[in-house]
Parts: structure tokens; sequence; C-alpha cells
């Protein structure tokens, strides 16, 4: 049931959503360090010999947890959990933390990741994906049940993806793009569909990764956007905006024995410090990315556990609009590049939660990742005056822009290094903090609106073939992109490598392109963003899909 208040918010949501799931942060997981803390089902990532050593602050969590015995967990209960911030809108497809994390349990998708993006069932229960990567068959669940008692079939499935693919619909920037992958898709019988394509596609499973599927009799209803009717553990009681969201044990859940919570209690808060004072009172058992401060305090205090994953899907970055001099130069925004203090920030300002500075977006699991290329631009204020003098520009202005949001502070601290080591090489950078609201819409469409360059973060490369990224992402994607960035030649080599079917030579192509990245240099990666998460010593079992999402399926309290 939806309340009135929450119906208006409905009217006014804006299309930020949609960005903030490909440049915003999902509340994430910290190895627990002192005994006896909470339980959170995890596996080290390990170091190899092209992958970094996994730091205190960097645990990756398996894509689908496994349950403990129901005798061994205990049955019930109510989670209370606070957020900062509310919800958007009661629609599948955004991909916003918020919503993520707390409606998005309403849902299912057919599959999902582990932590080295290796596909796990969900919905579907086995699949076929031909030699040639042109078709993959899906074999769904028998029995699965919507909340409302409907049974799941390959229409649903079917409709969800023909949803995705219509421009027409709102939110469809996360799974339009997958869905758009497929010009035919076959449903022979209510458990099996086919979807084909007139191309390679070895990037078969990041284009359903996150598609939600949907209710076809709900979502053709009037009462689309106030209900929500999906196969996931809990279903949807109310939503209150700007105060709550309540959701409930659903009984027909496919899982046997699954959830073992009884019910979902979420609290919005209007800033960090207030939820983290609710935490340690008592009034709730976990709280999303709590502050940097509290963060480090809280770790240090056996009674909490604070999980925090930086190394998967997520990034900061500097974006540069090349629409607009001096940005449009390349020698300027390698002068740019390396009067950026990466480690400076990574280290002091993030603590080391955000991970080790880097130059590019991918992640140690990521088929793209290549650690020798990751530290082309060190800090250099020289090299960065010399290159600047180079491009012919003298006595430089422009804005920065960083956003008032969930590490504004941090932001800000990153702005200022980078402003003042800029001054000293004659370049001036006009800080300018901006409303959540704003800085998401200057960023959006093929032409932002902003000038200059904008701190941000974003995600999505968390998927098995990079290339996806270049897709799913607007901040490196090739057909809409934040830095106004449009080439042929990019264009063609990441079509080139995302429709090669030899897994070496995508490989190649994927070295190719980060050369490419690293020399257009119109967006600098910093360093991993941290997906940090509070929660109390009776909090067990909570688990963690590398889609950037919480899942409280398995969470149960002592």
């Amino acid at each position: 049931m939806l309340s009135r208040r929450a119906a208006i918010q409905l009217a006014l949501s804006s299309a930020s959503a949609a960005l903030l799931a490909a440049c915003g942060a999902a509340a994430t997981p910290a190895a627990p360090t002192a005994a006896p803390k909470p339980t959170v089902t995890q596996v080290l990532t390990g170091a190899s010999a092209n992958t970094p050593a996994a730091t205190s602050n960097a645990v990756g969590l398996q894509a689908a947890p496994t349950p403990v015995p129901p005798s061994e967990a205990k049955l019930g209960g109510t989670i209370r959990i606070g957020m900062v911030g509310d919800i958007t809108a009661l629609d599948p497809f955004v991909w916003s933390p918020n919503n993520s994390n707390t409606i998005g349990q309403v849902h299912d998708q057919l599959i999902t990741y582990d932590e080295k993006f290796t596909p796990k069932p969900r919905l579907a229960e086995s699949w076929e994906l031909s030699a040639d990567n042109r078709s993959i068959k899906f074999n769904l669940r028998k029995g699965v049940q919507y909340h409302n008692g409907r049974e799941l079939t390959s229409d649903d499935i079917k409709y969800t993806l023909l949803k995705a693919q219509d421009p027409k619909t709102l939110n469809r920037a996360t799974v339009g793009p997958g869905a758009d992958y497929w010009n035919k898709i076959e449903t022979p019988d209510k458990y099996t569909i086919i979807l084909s394509s007139d191309v390679p596609r070895p990037g078969a499973f990041d284009s359903i990764l996150y598609l939600r599927i949907l209710d076809q009799e709900l979502a053709e209803s009037s009462e689309a956007g106030t209900r929500m009717n999906g196969t996931g553990p809990f279903k949807l009681v109310e939503w209150v905006s700007g105060d709550h969201i309540t959701m409930a044990k659903a009984q027909n859940y496919w899982e046997p024995n699954l959830p073992y919570l009884d019910e979902v209690d979420i609290r919005v808060y209007a800033d960090q410090s207030a939820m983290v004072v609710a935490l340690e009172a008592g009034a709730i058992d976990m709280a999303f990315q709590p502050s940097l401060p509290d963060a480090v305090r809280l770790q240090s205090d056996p009674k909490w556990q604070v999980v925090n994953y930086n190394q998967l899907g997520q990034y900061f970055y500097l974006q540069l609009n090349t629409a607009n001099p001096p940005m449009d130069n390349k020698l300027f925004r390698h002068a740019i590049a390396y009067a950026i203090d990466r480690p400076r920030f990574a280290d002091s300002v993030m603590k080391g939660f955000a991970g080790p500075a880097r130059d590019l977006p991918w992640g140690p699991a990521s088929a793209a990742w290549e650690a020798d290329k990751n530290s082309r631009y060190t800090f250099d204020l020289d090299k960065a005056k010399s290159l600047a003098a180079q491009a012919g520009i003298s006595d430089a202005q422009f804005d920065l822009a960083f956003p008032l949001a969930s590490f504004s502070g941090e932001y800000r601290a990153l702005a200022q290094v980078i402003q003042q080591d800029l001054e000293q090489i004659g370049i001036t950078a006009t800080l300018r903090p901006t409303d959540i609201a704003k800085f998401t819409a200057d960023g959006i469409g093929p032409k932002p609106l902003y000038s200059g360059a904008r701190l941000n973060a974003a995600a999505f490369t968390n998927v098995s073939e990079p290339t996806s990224h270049f897709i799913l992402s607007s901040t490196f994607g090739s057909a809409i992109n934040a830095s106004t960035f449009y080439d042929d030649a990019y264009k063609s080599m990441i079509t080139a490598t995302a429709t090669e079917p030899d897994a070496a030579k995508r490989k190649q192509g994927y070295s190719q392109i980060n050369d490419y990245l690293l020399d257009q240099a119109y967006c600098l990666v910093i360093c991993g963003y941290p997906n940090i998460l509070a929660q109390s010593a009776n909090v067990r079992g909570l688990g963690y899909y590398p889609v950037l999402q919480w899942t409280l399926r398995s969470t149960w309290l002592a």
C-alpha cells in the first residue's frame, strides 16, 4: 500500500535516479576485524600475480550467500535500517543505491554474479549460450510466484525486456541498452525464453544482469506507480516519503525457508550524523553509508561491524567537459591529469577505505584490469606545468563542481587539493559545490550543461565483459557521456571488441581501449569508491550481490 504522501512524491520524482545509478554509490561492505563481531557471508578477495593484495578495507562478498540451516538461524523479528535520503520512485528499473538496497528486495533478476563476475542462477535455474554468442536460452524455475500468487512465466520475462527496449520507458537508462542487444525474443513454452542477436554478444549475461522482472498486469494498470508486485523475498507494505519504508516477508517466496526476517523497517534520515546517533542509541540495527569519521570510529569498537568494499564496480573520477575550452585541448587535459594527487586523496582523505589510487576504472577482478597501466599519471606539477605550456594555454580558468551528497566533505577536500596544486602552475579552478538535484541534471544527456570539470563517482565496471561498461555507464559511454566526448574511432573500437567471439582477442581490445582512455584523458579516474555499512552485533547473514545491491534474504537477528 502506498501512502497519499508517497503518491504525491512520485509525481515530483525526477530523472536523477537513472544517473545516480550510473554515477552514484551503492551502499556496500568491510572486513570484520575483532571478535565477537557479527558474521557477513563473505569470501576474501585473494591476491595473484596481477592483482594487488587485499587490504583490511577490501572484502568480496558472495553473490548468493548460502543461508544457514533454519535450525541455526533465529526466525522472525524486524530489522531496523537507516539510510540518508529517500528513494525516488516505486520503479524496479531504478538502480540508485537507496532504491536498490531497499525496494530492490521486492523484485528478483534472472541471474546474479559472484565476486568473479561469474553468472549464478536466480529466477533462471540454467541456461545455454550458443557457441557463437548470438543466442541464449534461459530455463526458468517452475512454480515461482509473484507476491499476489500469480505464477511467473516466460511471458513476464519477454514483457520486461520489451518494456526495457521501449524508448518511452522512464528510467530505462540502466536496463535498456542491454535489452537492446536482442532483436528476437521467443517463448516456446511458459518456462523457456530464447534471446537472439544478429551479431555475437560475449556480454550476453551483462545485458540482463540488472533486469528486475516486472509484473505485466501491474505495470499496465493504473496502480503501476503506487504499488509493487515482485518475486523477491520481501513485499512492499508502505512507503511514506521522507519518513520510512516498510516491507514484510513474502510467504510464497521461491527459496525454501527464506527469508528469516518477518519485517524490514527502513527509516529515512536527513544526514549521516543523525543516522549514526540512532544506530548507537539502539534505534536502528544497521546504517547504510555512515560518514567516514564515524566509520573509522565504529570500526575500532567491537560492538559494531563496519563492512566495506572498494574494488568492485565503482570509482571516483574527475570529468572534463571537452565541448568547451580549455578542456577541448588534449595536452591541457594531460596537464590536469598530472596535477591530481591521487594517493593523497586515497590514503589521507579517504583513510584507505577507497582502496589504492588508480588511473583506470576497472577493479582487479575485471578482464580489463592492467596493473601496470594504473600509475601513468603520477602526481607531477612540473610536468603538468610543462604540458599546459605546450598546449599554448596560459592563465587558464575553469569551474570545478562537486555534489553535496554522500562524501561531500571528501569531495570538497579533494577539490581544494586540486585547486591549490593548480594555483602553483598558474591555473585557476573555481570550486562549485552543487545541490545533488542540480548536479545530476547538469550532467545528463549527450550535451551536458556544466562547463569545466566535476568530481563524481561511477559504477558498472562489475560486468563480465568490460565493454558492457561503455553501454551501462554515462562516464565512459561511447554514445552518451558527461564529457561530450564523441569519436567514431572510439565507437568502432568498442563495437569491434564487444562483438569479438575470441576471448584472447577481446583481451587485446580491452588493452587498446585502456591506452585510448589514458591518452584522451577526458575522464580521469582517481581511486575506488567505498561502499560502507555499519551494523550491530546481533545482525547475522547479511549478503551482497555484486550488482551493487545488499540482499536481506539470508539475514537474521541473533
